[in-house]
C-alpha cells in the first residue's frame, strides 16, 4: 500500500520535522483546543489517521480512551513508544480507516482524523456509514483536512518518503454534501494558515503572534479559504 510505504519511510523523523513548522505548531495548538471542548475523561474516541500518536496522547492524558488506528506500521511502532514513555494506555492498530469494518469497536463518543489523513482516504461515502454505526447518537467528528479552495474536489500528487501519494483535496462543503450529509450536521467549519504559511513563517517569525491571531481571524470568516479545514460533525440521534 503506497500510503503505509512512504510514512513508513519518514515515521523515526515525522515528530522532528513537526517540530520544526511553526504553522504545523499553531495548527496543533488549534486542534488540541478544540479536542479539549468536545471529548471528556471517560469519553471513547477512534483516531483515524493517527500517526505518530500526537493527538492520541494528548486526548489520553485528559483521560479519554483512545483507540488509534493507521496504515503504517512505522508510524504505530513511533505512537507505541511514546505512549509508553509517557505512562498512557492507547489501543493501536495497523489498520486503514478504509477498512474500519473489520474493527470490532462501536458506542463511540468521537472519531478524528487530522493532518490530511483524511486526503488519502478513498471511498468517503462507506467510511462516513461505518462511522455513523459506530458512533453513538450526538457524536462528534472533527476532520481536518487539506482544503481545495473551489466547490470542486482535486487531486495532487504528492511525494512522501520516495513515494507518490495522490491526495484528494476537499472543499469542505462539498465533502460533506457528497459524503457526510446523510447521517450527520455540520456543527462548525474554520480555516487554518489562510494567511500564515511556512514560508511567510521562517521569513518573518517576529511576526507570527499578530499573523496567528488574524489568522484565527480569518479562518472563522472564510472557512473554505485556508490551506486546511477543520469541519466538527455531529451524528444526528
Amino acid at each position: 500500500m503506497t500510503v503505509a510505504r512512504a510514512y513508513d519511510a519518514i515515521a523515526r523523523e515525522y515528530d522532528a520535522h513537526l517540530a520544526g513548522d511553526p504553522v504545523a505548531g499553531y495548527m496543533r495548538m488549534r486542534l488540541h483546543e478544540h479536542l479539549a471542548r468536545l471529548f471528556h475523561p471517560g469519553d471513547h474516541v477512534l483516531d483515524l489517521s493517527a500517526g505518530t500518536g500526537a493527538d492520541a496522547c494528548y486526548l489520553a492524558e485528559l483521560g479519554v480512551q483512545v483507540t488509534a488506528l493507521d496504515a503504517s506500521p512505522g508510524m504505530m511502532a513511533e505512537l507505541k513508544r511514546t505512549a509508553t514513555r509517557r505512562g498512557l494506555l492507547i489501543v493501536a492498530h495497523v489498520l486503514p480507516a478504509e477498512r474500519l469494518d473489520e474493527l470490532d469497536v462501536h458506542d463511540l463518543d468521537g472519531v478524528l482524523s487530522t493532518f490530511a489523513g483524511l486526503n488519502t482516504m478513498d471511498d468517503l461515502p462507506r467510511l462516513a456509514q461505518n462511522l455513523a454505526e459506530r458512533l453513538k447518537p450526538h457524536g462528534r467528528v472533527l476532520l481536518h483536512a487539506l482544503n481545495a479552495r473551489f466547490p470542486h474536489n482535486t487531486i495532487y500528487r504528492v511525494s512522501i518518503g520516495g513515494q507518490i501519494v495522490p491526495h484528494r483535496m476537499h472543499n469542505p462543503f462539498t465533502l460533506w454534501r457528497a459524503a457526510f450529509a446523510d447521517h450527520f450536521d455540520i456543527r462548525r467549519v474554520y480555516a487554518l494558515s489562510v494567511v500564515t504559511g511556512l514560508t511567510l513563517a521562517k521569513r518573518f517569525p517576529f511576526a507570527m503572534r499578530p499573523l496567528f491571531a488574524l489568522d484565527r481571524i480569518m479562518g472563522c470568516v472564510f472557512p473554505a479559504a485556508g490551506d486546511f479545514f477543520v469541519m466538527e460533525l455531529e451524528k444526528r440521534g
